[in-house]
């Protein structure tokens, strides 16, 4: 006969070993996960879907030509893209056609799209006659538009300083979108898609933001990540005592537990002996605790869906949602009296909200999706230069179901239009 302290180890062992293909099942999205499949987690489901919506779109768009609606009153939003010209490899369409796609004639009236074709000699950019291109924008943005912006980008063009020509695109780009009106700015870099539904989803995270700003004592938010990249959520050096004192607090845990069943249970010593004991608190339990941190933190700890505080470890520049008071008070003069420091846009933003204070929310599921391996200035991003994922990539975009999106912002715009009519309904009272 089997004695029962040998078939509670055994059985211990057919746990862990369940535990081990379950955190493979299961974590293999993870980048911060030992069990991480690359190959498999960028498998580009969603992304695919999405592009394919959107050049269809654009091919439907340049066929039709249809007549540019006429936009009037005040938007909620504008979206600003900087874009440059890449060897071979072509972005604006495709963001351009997934911002524009989906959205009724409402939603549209309530957006407003702004490009900067970031070069001094403008046919430099493939784009740059492309007649897609007003027909999906509300305005283009060159630097001759301006006599000091192409006097600043001449020179900064002929230094080759890309930190400071970004933050230079940057403030234009948020300019202009402050000229419209609009309560808040998006910036996206121009090789990244938005998902089916996006300015709901916007509308309601930022809605969200600013009341937990408000509950927070503060009067605004810096800004709301609209894509963040997982890899930079692991289990990060700086946090170790924190990993540590809950290691020994569950290792605590668990020898307290064997003491008090001793105790209060005498049969159960037969089985949890003195060396079973000890096996349970020095090897079973720190393998239970090292097969939790090799599981990986997103799979273990994932971000809280919703609008929640992200002040350390985001990454990166893809899709930053900002408040026209923010803009105007803080990050413009930042810009101009920091022109030129050598510290690209989005970094300098966190710089300046690390010296502040300012709140950095993030809204998860992620909006936005990188789907460029080539960067808007210099640094590279991955092996191939074409709508495919690079090493900056949510995983969690991917997990979109197309078809609940749309059912989704079909049930948005009907509840909207509902309201709509009930306005004028009002009106006319």
């Amino acid at each position: 006969m089997i004695p029962n302290s040998t078939l509670f180890i055994l059985g211990f062992l057919f746990l862990y070993a369940g535990l081990v293909k379950y955190a493979r099942f299961t974590c293999w999205r993870d980048p911060t996960s030992r069990f991480y499949a690359p190959k498999l987690a960028h498998t580009p489901a969603y992304s695919r879907h999405r592009i394919y919506e959107a050049k269809k779109y654009a091919a439907q768009l340049a066929e039709e030509k249809p007549e540019k609606p006429v936009k009037t009153g005040t938007p909620d939003l504008c979206v600003g893209i900087t874009s440059v010209s890449r060897d071979g490899v072509a972005y604006l369409k495709t963001v351009l056609a997934s911002l524009n796609h989906g959205l009724s004639p409402e939603e549209q009236s309530r957006v407003r799209i702004v490009v900067l074709l970031a070069h001094t000699n403008k046919t430099q950019h493939p784009d740059h006659d492309a007649p897609w291109l007003p027909l999906m924008t509300d305005k283009v943005v060159y630097y001759d538009d301006n006599a000091d912006w192409l006097d600043l980008a001449t020179r900064i063009e002929h230094e080759n300083s890309h930190p400071v020509k970004h933050k230079l695109d940057y403030s234009i780009v948020l300019e202009e979108c402050q000229k419209t009106g609009a309560a808040y700015t998006i910036m996206a870099e121009d090789d990244v898609i938005f998902l089916d539904g996006w300015r709901h989803r916007v509308m309601e995270a930022l809605d969200i933001a600013t009341e937990k700003a408000w509950s927070s004592s503060h009067r605004e938010f810096l800004y709301l990540r609209l894509f963040w990249y997982d890899q930079l959520r692991g289990w990060n050096a700086e946090d170790w005592p924190t990993y540590l004192f809950w290691s020994s607090l569950v290792a605590g845990c668990v020898a307290g537990a064997l003491h008090f069943t001793r105790k209060a249970v005498p049969t159960a010593r037969r089985t949890l002996t003195r060396p079973v004991c000890g096996l349970v608190i020095f090897v079973f339990t720190p393998m239970l605790i090292l097969l939790y941190f090799a599981a990986g933190r997103n799979c273990m700890q994932p971000q809280p869906e919703g609008v929640t505080l992200m002040e350390r470890n985001a990454c990166c520049g893809q899709g930053l949602a900002f408040p026209r008071s923010v803009i105007e008070n803080e990050l413009l003069p930042s810009f101009h009296n920091n022109r030129w420091s050598e510290t690209p846009a989005d970094s300098f933003i966190e710089d300046y909200a690390q010296a502040t204070g300012g709140l950095r929310y993030a809204v998860t599921p992620v909006i936005v999706q990188h789907v460029g391996g080539k960067s808007s200035y210099g640094a590279k991003r991955g092996k191939l230069g074409i709508m495919t994922p690079g090493k900056i990539w949510n995983f969690g975009f991917e997990r979109h179901d197309p078809d609940e999106l749309a059912r989704e912002h079909e049930r948005v715009l009907e509840v909207e239009s509902m309201a709509h009519d009930a306005r004028e309904r009002d009106d006319v009272l």
